[in-house]
């Protein structure tokens, strides 16, 4: 196939992709918000609450936590926990979004059977304003950053459209992974929200190399210019998402896990977005440009 022809053609329609997927992405997270208040929902270490860590080998977690649910009448999360260098599955931990750590504790001794101590047993209350504090710090973090790729790029390119480009980018990039955060029921931790700032930077990668590549290098036409940058930006997105799918699958912390999966998402949403819908506004940008030009002399 001619991908030079076929990007002549067909650039404005596959800016319809992108932009359905952006429009999307507004609903469901901005129905999401309007129904919990929050943009996706919060682990105790972001929300505040009680986490207990019980080591023993023979807890079935998900029979622990719908006899939790039932008996503290609360939602519960409990999730495996694992010997880093054996992977040998050592006990559960526990987690609830209220202050309730005597009865969390009589409901894990009433399901175990088993005396809970110092060895075998630890609980700690996160406050509700600390996790409240990293929340509000991660939406003002996302706010600074896109205002400041905004400057940036307005600055290196002195042009309006390319800046939106790039931010309508980086935006498809934090969204659709929160969508589908937001139906998968996944509670994002301290380590979620680190994972959603490294998304905004790497989106901006592969997006100030196809624009350099574009408004700043004369080498070929514009279209070669675009399948070029795309060559070594997909190079540099394939490599990322191999290797972390293949430590999401060998990792055996649910906190990593959790940080592998939100920058795969985001990086597989990338691609479209970079190359779709950032290369389409790019390409008739540049277009008008030349028509302009060659229209005022």
């Amino acid at each position: 196939m001619n991908w030079e022809n076929f990007l002549e053609k067909n650039y404005k329609k596959m800016l319809v992709v992108p932009f359905i997927l952006l429009i999307l992405g507004l609903i469901i997270v901005g129905n999401f918000f309007i129904k919990n208040g929050e943009l996706f929902h919060r682990d105790v270490s972001l929300k505040g609450g009680v986490s207990a860590t019980i080591y023993d080998e023979n807890i079935d977690s998900v029979e622990l936590e719908n006899f939790l649910e039932e008996k503290l009448d609360t939602d519960v999360f409990v999730r495996n926990l694992r010997d880093v260098g054996s992977n040998k599955e050592i006990g559960v931990i526990v987690e609830v979004g209220e202050s309730i750590s005597d009865q969390l504790r009589e409901g894990i001794e009433e399901f175990t059977k088993i005396a809970l101590t110092h060895e075998n047993f630890s609980i700690e209350e996160v406050g509700s304003s600390l996790g409240e504090s990293f929340y509000n710090n991660f939406l003002k973090a996302i706010l600074i950053a896109f205002v400041l790729m905004g400057a940036v790029i307005f600055i290196a390119f002195r042009s309006f459209i390319p800046s939106i480009a790039v931010l309508l980018s980086a935006l498809l990039d934090i969204l659709i992974p929160m969508a589908i955060i937001d139906l998968a029921g996944v509670k994002i931790n301290t380590a979620g929200i680190a994972a959603f700032l490294l998304v905004i930077g790497y989106s901006v990668d592969t997006d100030i190399l196809l624009t350099v590549k574009m408004l700043k290098r004369k080498e070929g036409n514009l279209f070669e210019r675009v399948i070029d940058s795309a060559k070594t930006g997909l190079t540099m997105t394939i490599t990322t998402v191999v290797a972390l799918t293949i430590a999401y699958f060998v990792t055996s912390s649910f906190v990593l896990k959790q940080v592998f999966m939100i920058i795969v998402l985001a990086l597989l949403v990338d691609i479209i977005s970079t190359y779709f819908m950032n290369s389409g506004i790019l390409i008739w940008y540049t277009k008008r440009k030349e028509k302009d030009e060659k229209f005022w002399g």
